[in-house]
């Protein structure tokens, strides 16, 4: 039988769970996997917030590409993808081409600015490492500039933080940076008089409620918990303008803040397909049943860059490990088996010691919940050094204060 050729764009959790599908296949020869990416490691998403607040060190949420197959012939390229030529069947980037059988695109999302004027220039994002440590040294920097006077409105205006966006992403960067400030002050900077009456943090949605995308019982929760720990939530205010250090919403008004994060959607990264179609209002690749570009069977498009599921980690994830057996399916001659996303549960970290998430239809809070969130994204890193380093950084965190390295 001859070898069949897999090219895997994008070393998310579409690209590594196919992967990690083909693995027999590969250790029996069958087949070739080769994914391209622009950095050599799969980062996991979910847990960016916590890089941005202290929590985790930034190596925590990233496992080395090559380690995660160490152990099999997948062949890992560091760079990004140019050119797809459908006809020829090969993968072009800046300096080689990569012929395939079957093609893989994974390449995921970036920011949704939705053309807001001003946003992309004057916002935080919190889409990779590098956003959740520039996040992290602004905070700090505010701390310290905050330090050095002794006027109390410049002190509350350093500490203003905005967070645009109260979707799940919004939700825990704000729980988080509430808490990160709050116990940074009271940790490291009792002697310059700070307390947490000094800090806002305002969660500003264009929805009528914070986790629009979650159940009623789920969204009444979070927003019960975020006004508990002083978070503002500002409902049905669309920002129109961002200006340094102010926004401005549809209605006229204003808002203030010296950091501000946007994270109020994402679009998937573009990528061109000769002949793919797309989603009219997202942009999204179009897919069949089977995950494959709609004309043409030897694409498929996974996770945010395709179709009109959820743009979640867990869609992506199952949708590899489905075009993994699509895939074995159609190199044996059998009858490929259509695609159905099955929710394993939603779940939102709402600061230390609390989460909210709802699992086999079983609405949970609490800090049982919140044990069980990080259970969950514990066991989805790859190997076991990884996820006993994390445990132990959290372990750590139980006890001391955050990490407030300026880094």
């Amino acid at each position: 039988m001859k070898r069949v050729n897999v090219v895997i764009i994008g070393g998310g959790f579409g690209g590594i769970y196919t992967a990690r599908g083909l693995e027999p296949l590969i250790k029996s020869d069958i087949v070739k996997v080769t994914i391209i990416n622009r950095t050599n490691y799969f980062l996991f998403t979910p847990l960016l917030h916590e890089v941005a607040t202290g929590g985790l060190t930034p190596t925590n949420v990233v496992e080395p590409i090559r380690e995660i197959f160490r152990h099999s012939n997948v062949e890992f390229v560091q760079d990004e993808v140019k050119t797809i030529n459908p006809e020829t069947k090969e993968v072009g980037t800046a300096t080689h081409s990569f012929p395939y059988d079957y093609l893989i695109v994974s390449s995921g999302a970036e920011t949704n600015y939705y053309g807001t004027p001003g946003a992309e220039k004057n916002t935080f994002v919190l889409k990779n490492l590098g956003d959740a440590l520039a996040i992290r040294r602004h905070l700090i920097a505010s701390c310290e500039k905050g330090s050095l006077t002794d006027d109390e409105e410049e002190r509350k205006k350093l500490l203003s933080c905005i967070v645009v966006g109260a979707g799940a992403t919004g939700v825990e960067l704000a729980a988080e940076i509430m808490e990160f400030m709050s116990e940074m002050l009271c940790s490291y900077y009792k002697s310059c008089k700070f307390d947490k009456s000094l800090m806002s943090v305002n969660l500003v949605a264009a929805s009528p409620d914070v986790l629009p995308q979650f159940p009623e019982k789920l969204r009444a929760i979070a927003e019960k918990e975020l006004r508990h720990d002083g978070i503002k939530i500002m409902t049905n205010m669309k920002v129109t303008n961002v200006d340094p250090g102010k926004i401005t919403f549809s209605d006229g008004k204003t808002l203030e803040g010296n950091t501000i994060v946007w994270v109020a959607g994402v679009k998937p990264s573009y990528i061109n397909i000769p002949g793919a179609q797309k989603e009219e209002k997202s942009g999204r690749i179009k897919i069949d049943q089977f995950l494959r570009v709609v004309v043409n069977e030897e694409i498929f498009a996974l996770g945010d860059a395709s179709g009109t599921l959820p743009m979640l980690a867990q869609v992506a994830a199952q949708q590899g490990q489905h075009t993994a057996k699509t895939i074995e399916a159609s190199i044996l001659g059998l009858q490929p088996i259509p695609f159905i996303f099955k929710e394993k549960g939603l779940l939102v970290s709402l600061g230390q010691w609390y989460a909210a998430g709802k699992i086999f239809g079983i609405t949970l809070k609490g800090p049982l919940m919140w044990w069980l969130w990080r259970t969950i994204y514990l066991f989805n890193f790859h190997s076991w050094r990884k996820r006993l380093k994390i445990v132990s950084e959290w372990t750590v965190n139980l006890f001391y204060p955050r990490d407030t390295t300026q880094i």
